[in-house]
């Protein structure tokens, strides 16, 4: 995949683009916003072109950098995620071992630290010294959904890149061209909330959303006259206790498109309360 395929964040791809032109490569970068909207891939893109041999780097496949990039198998390139729910100190202090090597095959070597924000503060610490004084030839890429969990001089040393939500239109004819729903409505472009990640987790469930749309129609239409059988059709809630919370966001987009009617403005607004009190309380 090549810059050109990414989709959404135009004005991200030719900033980045015009680093790798000008050769204007920094020690390190933060790349911010909220999950799923393409953060990684970007990242990862940016870190191959960094490290690829030829001069036309937006469209090399063919050199001896790329191709073992594509194979997960570059000697320059690491990346770290998460262990269980946090990056621990042990893992940054492996990663400053390797980081006073000069690269093997490239001219520089990338880190990418994905979800960057679940460092303890001991390995914010640690990777501060880093940052700090880095080799020359070293660039750190931080992946953050919350910059508010990171200390202020870590922020500090990193260029920042802030990413948007991919915009309604994007998120329609991605679910359209993908095959995911013929005609995606209103309310399943709104659960999205413009994150990708979003949109495979509706892949994943689509019928259950579908379902529980259906049966808030026919509820608020009052064409399922039976109270009991009313009850009945949100089973969905009960039988999928693991999708719990993503089905009660997706019963709150319902809710804000009807009171956004004149008819159901009123009538519906302390549902919303309700279903949040709902979420809370099963969190806690």
């Amino acid at each position: 995949m090549s810059f050109e395929n990414l989709i959404g964040n135009n004005k991200i791809k030719k900033e980045l683009q015009d680093i790798i032109k000008s050769k204007s490569i920094l020690n390190s970068y933060m790349f911010i916003g909220q999950e799923g909207i393409g953060k990684k891939i970007y990242a990862t893109e940016f870190a191959k072109m960094i490290l690829c041999m030829s001069d036309n780097k937006e469209s090399c496949t063919n050199c001896e950098s790329c191709i073992k990039f594509e194979s997960g198998n570059h000697p320059d390139y690491f990346y770290i995620e998460p262990e269980g729910n946090s990056i621990k100190i042990a893992v940054i202090r492996q990663m400053q071992e390797s980081v006073y090597q000069k690269p093997i095959l490239s001219n520089r070597k990338i880190y990418i630290i994905n979800d960057a924000d679940k460092m303890t503060v001991e390995a914010q610490n640690a990777l501060l010294k880093t940052l700090e004084e880095p080799p020359e030839y070293v660039s750190i890429i931080l992946i953050v959904s919350n910059e508010n969990l990171l200390l202020n001089t870590i922020k500090s040393r990193c260029l920042r890149i802030s990413f948007k939500n991919i915009d309604n239109q994007e998120i329609y004819k991605y679910i359209k061209n993908n095959g995911i729903l013929e005609e995606p409505s209103k309310n399943i472009i709104n659960m999205c909330n413009g994150s990708f990640a979003k949109v495979q987790k509706l892949k994943d469930n689509l019928n259950l959303y579908l379902d529980l749309e259906e049966n808030f129609k026919n509820l608020i239409t009052k064409k399922e006259k039976s109270l009991i059988n009313n009850f009945k059709n949100f089973d969905v809630l009960y039988k999928n206790k693991e999708e719990i919370q993503s089905l009660l966001e997706y019963m709150i987009v319902i809710i804000y498109n009807l009171i956004k009617e004149e008819e159901y403005s009123l009538k519906y607004i302390s549902a919303i309360n309700i279903i949040e009190g709902t979420r809370k309380k099963i969190l806690s």
